[in-house]
């Protein structure tokens, strides 16, 4: 990948230049990238965008001594990061919709619900291992964030939202085998 964002580089001296200075930091650039996406993919995504905005640079890069180079592009790649980290997070789909969206066939989910009665959603929920049932009632009972049942239970958010996750997921196929639905 770096190749191809070194053939936009024109000058020979500037491409040299930018060769010599991902040799050096890519490590550290990906490492920096890692810590705040915790992805591998989106830590290389993020290292070559960040190389594109270095790029648009390259004369003062050239004037700052190692230290300040080597903070300045540490910064450039932590804030290219974390703009990737808020768009990602713009486009992911909230609890709600995705616990909507589980049945992906010709059936929706409130068309499972439906046929499926209240009092079978209950026994479905009651089911569910006492974590998530716990989780499930607070979020959708009680109409509590995810920040709030994190402080609640003593879990990370992020937590709360994988065992959402399984918990509508367990739901969803639990009502599906009670109704025999497929």
């Amino acid at each position: 990948m770096f190749s191809l964002v070194l053939l936009l580089i024109q000058d020979a001296d500037d491409r040299a230049f930018m060769e010599g200075l991902y040799t050096e930091y890519h490590r550290l650039m990906y490492a920096q990238a890692l810590q705040v996406l915790r992805q591998r993919e989106a830590a290389e995504d993020a290292v070559s965008e960040s190389l594109l905005q270095l790029i648009k640079k390259i004369d003062l890069l050239r004037a700052l001594e190692c230290n300040k180079l080597r903070a300045y592009v540490v910064i450039t790649v932590k804030h290219t990061s974390i703009t990737l980290l808020n768009r990602r997070k713009r486009e992911q789909p909230t609890d709600e919709e995705q616990f909507w969206s589980l049945a992906s066939d010709e059936r929706t989910d409130d068309h499972l619900l439906e046929e499926a009665g209240i009092e079978r959603v209950k026994d479905a929920i009651r089911a569910l291992p006492s974590r998530e049932k716990d989780l499930m009632l607070m979020r959708y009972f009680r109409e509590m964030t995810d920040g709030e049942i994190a402080e609640a239970t003593g879990l990370q958010p992020v937590s709360v939202r994988v065992h959402l996750s399984r918990a509508r997921k367990r739901l969803a196929q639990t009502l599906r085998g009670k109704e025999g639905l497929q």
